[in-house]
């Protein structure tokens, strides 16, 4: 899989080789840290964007890539940590654009919020990106707004998390 990213997207290549050549993850052993665990143990990939805007890249290459990546990290935690318990996510954020890999400790306690299945996220991050940034319209009078408009909330950021035990 690297090879193919490294001939073809030669900026994705260098930033999951970063991620798994040189991991920066930090844990705690502590519940209470879950946020600083979230706040630092978190990676952004945008070297896909080019491809998937010009549609370069199909589905089938970003889900081998990406489970080469979830599989390389579960390699990585189970050589250096025993009977302990991680959560990978894979959050993909329309509005950035890019996909964010997190990774943090879990104590079972926590509520895991909902996931898509990997080829669901990717599919709906190639079809919601905004690759060309967000256009803001100023409407001309505050009366043009309707009320059911202003209560649409958009879904900018989809999930793909696994939880790992190693």
């Amino acid at each position: 899989m690297l090879d193919y990213l490294k001939k073809h997207a030669g900026k994705a290549y260098r930033e999951i080789h970063l991620i798994l050549t040189s991991p920066h993850f930090l844990f705690s052993n502590d519940p209470t840290l879950i946020q600083n665990e979230v706040n630092h143990n978190y990676t952004y990939i945008h070297g896909f964007n080019r491809l998937i805007k010009h549609n370069r890249i199909s589905s089938e290459k970003l889900m081998e890539a990406f489970s080469y990546l979830e599989q390389e990290i579960m390699k990585y935690l189970k050589k250096h940590y025993k009977d302990k318990d991680f959560v990978f996510y894979l959050n993909a954020d329309v509005l950035v654009p890019a996909f964010r890999v997190t990774l943090v400790s879990y104590y079972g306690d926590q509520d895991l919020k909902e996931s898509s299945s990997l080829p669901e996220l990717i599919d709906w991050y190639k079809e919601n990106a905004y690759f060309n940034g967000l256009e803001i319209v100023e409407p001309e009078t505050d009366e043009e707004q309707t009320e059911s408009e202003s209560d649409i909330i958009p879904i900018v950021v989809k999930r793909y998390m696994k939880l790992i035990n190693t």
